[in-house]
């Protein structure tokens, strides 16, 4: 049936762990939900089941169980006011897929069609040591094959999971930005200051960073300053508290200044030079977006779909995860180099204007959500 002025918009139920929670989930909800475009074709719900912005994410309790009930309770009673119910979900340790997958079959039994929108860094990463499902998740998996689609943000998750998911639609939706929203960093600091902002936890290698910086000050290279923002969110104030404990070791704890969100973030990357992410695993990082629209140079590892943002060489400096000397060197190139700092950032600017603006995800979203439109249905949420 082709459209019309007078249909109905399609009513969809977004469905994600949102601010006050700090993740990459978050930030890309909030650009989601943001976007006038989209929300002016389509009735755009947030259903938002943060209870407290940190969290340790993804362990076994009678009260995580709980939770889990709790939230596909909710979404089925928000599904049977809507044609869709788009997912944002870890999917990854163990329990997040067993959240997921309840509510994406409370989403089913309530009538909407079900997009599943996965962020796990594990998944998306592609790398057999950062994702090895066992026997049962295998199985659990599978059952995504019953969604309507599957998507993730990096062609690596799409990848395993097509492979794990026979008979499943999976596809690949990037990540965006508004560039717009963020100014561009200055690029001018006689020390130049470098920038990792991320959850503290092991994944993201915050251990090679302080590893690489020691390298460099071993060997005279310590005209620089370190900025570390983030805090336990989804893995635990015992996590972050042990990595804090190697930066104040290594005697860069003033370095360390806890969550920040919004303007006061943008900030940040505004007076930042460099930005680098050494993580382990990475699915497409929303945070290396917003360093490149702030038109930072960015040094980050080959995992997910790091290497289709940020081009080596261009829009930064690629090193192998792990690889604590690489890191080292790239960051001390950078260092060296006022010229180089400028060039790479002014191109990881227009990357991010050009490759990953917020029109992208909105023309793939609103693709997904039209597909969805089914007058039968929309007849009988209204009756409701």
């Amino acid at each position: 049936m082709s459209e019309s002025a007078t249909d109905p918009p399609v009513r969809v139920v977004v469905v994600a762990r949102a601010a006050p929670a700090q993740s990459g989930i978050s930030s890309f909800v909030e650009t989601l939900m943001a976007d006038e475009a989209l929300r002016g074709e389509f009735a755009m719900v947030l259903l938002n089941t943060t209870r407290k912005a940190e969290r340790r994410s993804g362990r076994l309790s009678v009260h995580s169980a709980l939770e889990a009930v709790v939230d596909a309770a909710r979404t089925f009673r928000a599904a049977r006011q809507a044609e869709v119910v788009h997912l944002q979900a870890a999917m990854w340790p163990g329990l997040a897929l067993v959240r997921a997958l309840a509510i994406c079959g409370a989403g089913r039994l309530a009538g909407a069609r079900v997009l599943c929108h996965v962020h796990s860094g594990e998944i998306n990463s592609g790398r057999e040591e950062a994702f090895a499902p066992g026997p049962l998740a295998r199985l659990l998996l599978r059952s995504l094959a019953l969604v309507d689609a599957v998507l993730t943000v990096s062609d690596p998750g799409t990848r395993v999971l097509r492979r794990l998911v026979p008979g499943g639609r999976i596809e690949t939706v990037d990540n965006a930005v508004r560039a717009e929203d963020f100014a561009p960093a200055r690029l001018d600091g006689d020390r130049p200051r470098l920038l990792f902002v991320g959850a503290l936890c092991h994944r993201k290698g915050v251990t090679d960073l302080v590893a690489a910086l020691c390298l460099l000050r071993d060997r005279g290279v310590d005209r620089w300053d370190l900025e570390i923002v983030g805090g336990a969110a989804e893995v635990g104030e015992e996590e972050a508290e042990s990595l804090r404990d190697v930066v104040r070791a290594a005697g860069w704890g003033n370095a360390l200044t806890g969550v920040q969100r919004g303007a006061v973030l943008r900030e940040r990357f505004r007076s930042a030079d460099v930005f680098v992410l050494p993580s382990l695993a990475e699915g497409q990082p929303m945070v290396i977006l917003e360093a490149m629209a702030s038109g930072l140079p960015v040094v980050a590892t080959r995992v997910g779909a790091v290497p289709d943002m940020v081009r080596d060489h261009i829009d930064g400096i690629l090193v192998e995860p792990g690889e604590v000397a690489a890191l080292a060197a790239a960051l001390e190139e950078l260092i060296g180099s006022p010229d180089l700092r400028k060039r790479m950032g002014a191109s990881a600017r227009a990357r991010a204007e050009e490759r990953f603006d917020v029109a992208r995800l909105r023309r793939q979203m609103a693709g997904h959500y039209r597909a969805a439109r089914s007058p039968q249905r929309a007849a009988a949420v209204r009756s409701r």
